[in-house]
């Protein structure tokens, strides 16, 4: 199984690893928000992101896992060495799926689209 290190200005971060089945994801990502894509949702606010992200899932226990999930800066080094069947670091979180808080958002995420698509919702 593959398992990541991740080393952050040349410091180890993580070594993280899902097992046999899973998903394992290691990620830099930028975003620039304006206006009402903000949290602000105000027309002059802008947002800008920068950040490093370590996790995955762990498919034999429906567990969604995490490492790392912090901010990073202009100037920053991310390095990535790619290892197998190696010990991991215990991960900082750990989710279980909840299905009813699923039905729960699929359900509201329906509504809004009915109502930005103006549709009317009918029930049985």
């Amino acid at each position: 199984m593959p398992v990541f290190d991740v080393y952050l200005n040349g410091k180890k971060v993580s070594t993280a690893g899902v097992g046999d089945l899973g998903v394992l994801a290691a990620h830099v990502t930028w975003a620039r928000r304006k206006g009402e894509h903000t949290l602000a949702k105000q027309p002059e606010s802008v947002e800008e992101e920068l950040s490093l992200y370590v996790g995955g899932l762990i498919t034999t226990t429906g567990e969604h896992v995490r490492w790392v999930d912090r901010p990073l800066k202009n100037g920053d080094e991310v390095r990535i060495r790619i290892i197998e069947d190696a010990p991991v670091d215990r991960p900082r979180s750990r989710e279980r799926r909840n299905r009813s808080k699923e039905l729960r958002l699929q359900k509201r995420y329906v509504k809004e689209m009915a109502k930005r698509f103006g549709w009317k919702i009918q029930t049985q």
